[in-house]
């Protein structure tokens, strides 16, 4: 079946690689119109995929992907949450599969993420006014590894804002609010959720045989966890207990295929930036001051660090869940 990735014509906007038979990761390439990664899994008679990435051209890459690997097209899309990044090329997959994620996450789609993308396309001016500024921010970056990550996030933003105006934003189509079963001829996977940690809701997919769990957000592997709509207690919870799987192989939401290592690392980043922030508090210490530590030094999506700590000491002093 390796025969089938090497044959795939490839993409700019991410990697395949297999993790199990009829179980491929794509792993998104830094500055395209993926930046998630995605997953696709051969039930058998039919196929599901999860996420679809950030653009429409990234999504219809993963549906050529998923005919030439499967024979067929995606039968069912997991949204594991609401992100962008991760819902954007639902469009791609629909009507032909069905779009599932929890009912919260519908909802918010459905609302806050269907007006954004109509304020966006009346009202493009201001994220290419920000595009810009942070164009010439990059030109005075003098740390070269953060000068890169912000070279890639600038160009993932060109590339969604360039797709734009092609982007028919798709709503889930089925919802479940704890677990939901997928039938196939070869294999069965459990749709589930915990809960919300790093959104309002997150799910993720479960392969009891195979032993792995495709976690969406909640688990990034070599990058800083995104937290500015999180409730970290609750994230450490739900990692708590898929703790509990039987779990040997793990496809983050971002960063290359993992294991339970990644899980617990995500876990100890949390309860450093909660430390960190409630030692501050009690030392009248300015969050600003706070470098990142030496653990996470090397992870990417480090331009998050900062507003991870604002938002974590914006639950601790106003205790507000807003989206």
């Amino acid at each position: 079946m390796n025969n089938r990735i090497e044959t795939f014509n490839g993409s700019k906007h991410f990697k395949l690689k297999q993790v199990a038979e009829g179980v491929y990761a794509a792993i998104s390439v830094p500055g395209t119109g993926s930046l998630g990664n995605a997953a696709i899994i051969d039930l058998g008679d039919s196929t599901l995929v999860v996420d679809t990435f950030t653009t429409v051209q990234a999504a219809e890459d993963l549906q050529t992907a998923v005919i030439h690997l499967t024979g067929n097209t995606a039968s069912y899309v997991l949204n594991t949450h609401w992100h962008s990044d991760h819902t954007s090329g639902n469009q791609v997959f629909s009507p032909t599969a069905q779009i599932i994620s929890t009912s919260t996450t519908l909802e918010i789609m459905a609302t806050f993420g269907k007006n954004r993308v109509a304020q966006q396309l009346a009202n493009p001016e201001p994220i290419f006014q920000a595009i810009k500024e942070v164009d010439e921010k990059i030109l005075l970056e003098q740390d070269e590894k953060l000068k890169k990550e912000m070279q890639w996030e600038n160009a993932s933003d060109r590339e969604y804002m360039n797709a734009l105006s092609n982007l028919d934003y798709t709503i889930p189509t089925l919802t479940f609010d704890k677990q939901l079963n997928l039938y196939g001829s070869h294999r069965t996977v459990q749709l589930k959720t915990y809960g919300g940690g790093h959104t309002q809701s997150d799910a993720f997919v479960y392969l009891p045989e195979e032993k792995i769990a495709i976690l969406g957000d909640l688990v990034l592997s070599k990058h800083h966890p995104v937290m500015i709509h999180a409730t970290p207690y609750e994230w450490l919870n739900i990692l708590e207990k898929i703790e509990l799987l039987d779990i040997k192989t793990i496809i983050p939401g971002h960063g290359d295929v993992c294991s339970l290592n990644e899980l617990h690392e995500v876990k100890g980043y949390i309860n450093d930036i909660v430390s960190l922030v409630e030692k501050a508090i009690l030392n009248k210490q300015s969050i600003e001051e706070i470098s990142v530590p030496k653990a996470y030094e090397n992870w990417y999506f480090t331009t998050y660090f900062k507003p991870n700590l604002k938002k974590v000491y914006e639950l601790i002093t106003n205790p507000v869940n807003t989206i």
